[in-house]
């Protein structure tokens, strides 16, 4: 179980640092009356939106409508965990946080970690050995690779040899049973004379390659892609080929479908230029970043995932997908739109001449020829619907179901404007009607329909989890919310946000100084935006970003009712279904007075 800290620690951390000296670093903000604003590093925007206030240590995008504190700020802009966030602000701050307890999951990836960062070390001296790096200099060269690329990527060389890793683990007392489960080193049964019984015969598993370190998104390694190198004795047919590309399975610290190799180093490039570029291969990314596209990253042998493009949208909302330019291509970007609509990003396909790949056009044409070929990149809407809408000849029936198909793609956006711009464009190609298809997406309820966008946003539903969450927003904002929920006893009728609520009332109550003058939150909510689900977090950086109008109150006051009147029904629901299955128990048992007991107190129950 990962280990949890101290929520007294993260308040003191809070306390001593400064939100605005946190986000300063990474936004020029000014002054705008109690609160600090700028332009979003979320986003790219022109006009400000982005809005810092200090005393209360939260800030707020208006624009995309990112918001938290400074935990949440650093996790989602520099991709990092939630712990590695508290470590920096902590040390920043400094605050010593306390020993974890003995964690055996933590110690083992420890290791794992110290054997990648020592087979990095390894290959890195061996290219850089003027003997044993010569061959891979040498086709660096040949490949045009600079060394100020290849320090950047910390790239390295495998020499010929079978053992010279295993030999460098060996020496530092490394294990070398988990350099093997890691793939970096391969065991066969002891065959040399006199060896004995169950010896162990280790062997390197990277020989004779161009080592392409992967790193997570904060710079550890991870895994290793080989490239192999000519060598005149294979190619003369003396040894039995070998792939042309070696690659790390897939381990503790390696999953290839959620990482994406060049995104420890993309990351800066890619927030000053607004967008990220994808292409396939160790090479291809190379190729591009030589040539000025430092925010390049490629993907690890698979397809682009769901969880990479995930992982990207912490750094751009905007994606440019190199393709092949045939029809397999086409096919990949039609498959890449679904996706890219579900991560919430915006795709654009950039197709190749046939027969090329980034790296062969780069070299041909250069950075202007790779510049203008980015300039082409299509929406990749344009080929889904291409090849998913139906022919001039279809039947209604066909248009129809088609178009049902395109609607349940979109229907995850949260760009409403786009996605009402993309539902015309289904309207008018699969030729059916806009005003029908919009009516396909789920209706609001009633009860939510009163509500505003953001407010429906924020819960998500029309459930008592979304009713609970949504009092809880009001609870951490307005001292009066907390007042009302407790004469009414309704936190023991929560049933998944409980504790969070009981929390957050107690805090209120060890304040000294009753409500603020004018009206907002006086408690530490960072301590709770940590544990709330993001969207409910970002609400309510927002909620206490805005000047409340008098309008404003009203539909929160509104709101309060409603979300206790729903908590309330559930729990009275609930004491129903207890007292009928009581009396029942007790008419078997022929507790008469048992069963008058419990009918009083299922008929005071209808009259509340």
């Amino acid at each position: 179980m990962a280990y949890k800290i101290p929520e007294e620690t993260l308040t003191e951390i809070r306390s001593r640092i400064s939100i605005v000296e946190v986000i300063s670093v990474y936004v020029s903000l000014r002054k705008a009356g109690k609160n600090y604003t700028g332009l979003c590093p979320f986003h790219e925007e022109k006009t400000p939106s982005f809005s810092v206030n200090d005393e209360r240590g939260f800030f707020h995008c208006f624009g995309c409508g990112e918001g938290g504190n400074a935990f949440t700020f650093l996790c989602r802009l520099e991709g990092i965990s939630f712990p590695e966030a508290v470590r920096r602000l902590a040390a920043k701050a400094g605050v010593s946080l306390p020993q974890a307890p003995d964690d055996p999951q933590a110690r083992e990836r420890d290791r794992l970690y110290r054997l990648t960062s020592l087979a990095k070390t390894y290959f890195r001296h061996r290219l850089l050995d003027q003997r044993t790096g010569a061959a891979a200099r040498r086709y660096m060269d040949e490949r045009g690779i600079s060394p100020d690329v290849a320090e950047r990527f910390q790239l390295g060389y495998a020499p010929v040899g079978w053992n010279g890793l295993v030999r460098f683990l060996a020496g530092r007392k490394a294990p070398l049973d988990k350099a093997a489960a890691l793939g970096l080193i391969g065991e066969r049964p002891g065959r040399d004379e006199g060896s004995r019984p169950g010896a162990h015969q280790w062997y390197d598993k990277f020989r004779h390659r161009l080592i392409f370190p992967i790193t997570d998104v904060t710079g550890r390694p991870v895994g290793f892609g080989g490239r192999l190198l000519p060598d005149p004795q294979r190619d003369a047919g003396r040894e039995r080929p070998q792939p042309k590309y070696l690659n790390s399975p897939e381990s503790t610290l390696y999953k290839k479908g959620s990482l994406l190799y060049g995104l420890f180093q993309a990351k800066e490039p890619t927030r000053e230029t607004g967008r990220v570029l994808v292409v396939e291969g160790y090479t291809d990314l190379i190729s591009l970043v030589q040539r000025g596209f430092h925010e390049t990253v490629a993907v690890l042998g698979t397809a682009l995932t769901l969880e990479q493009l995930r992982l990207l949208k912490r750094f751009s909302t905007d994606i440019y997908i190199f393709f092949d330019g045939d029809d397999a291509g086409r096919r990949a970007a039609t498959r890449a739109f679904p996706l890219c609509v579900e991560a919430g990003l915006t795709g654009r396909g950039v197709f190749l001449p046939q027969g090329e790949d980034p790296d062969s056009f780069g070299q041909a044409h250069g950075r202007e020829g790779l510049e203008e070929l980015i300039d082409t990149a299509s929406p990749l809407e344009e080929f889904y619907f291409t090849q998913h809408a139906p022919p001039p000849e279809a039947s209604a029936f066909q248009r129809a179901q088609a178009a049902k198909e395109a609607v349940a793609v979109l229907s995850s956006m949260t760009d409403t404007m786009a996605r009402g711009a993309l539902l015309t464009q289904v309207a008018q190609r699969f030729g059916v009607s806009e005003e029908e298809l919009r009516q396909l997406r789920p209706n609001r309820t009633p009860q939510s329909a009163t509500r505003s966008s953001d407010q429906q946003t924020a819960g998500q539903g029309d459930s008592p989890a979304s009713a609970e969450l949504e009092l809880i927003q009001l609870m951490l904002v307005d001292r009066k919310v907390v007042t009302h929920v407790c004469e009414r006893n309704l936190i023991p009728a929560f049933q998944e946000w409980g504790e969070v609520a009981a929390d957050i009332a107690q805090a209120w109550q060890r304040q000294v100084d009753p409500a603020s003058h004018d009206g907002r939150a006086s408690i530490d909510i960072g301590v709770f935006l940590d544990r709330l689900p993001k969207r409910v977090a970002d609400h309510v950086s927002k909620m206490l970003a805005q000047e409340e109008s008098e309008e404003y109150a009203t539909t929160q006051e509104q709101l309060m009712r409603d979300c206790m009147e729903k908590i309330q029904q559930v729990q009275h629901k609930s004491k129903r279904v207890r007292l009928q299955r009581e009396i029942r128990e007790a008419e078997l048992r022929g507790d008469d007075a048992g069963v008058r007991q419990r009918l009083e107190a299922l008929r005071a129950l209808g009259r509340s």
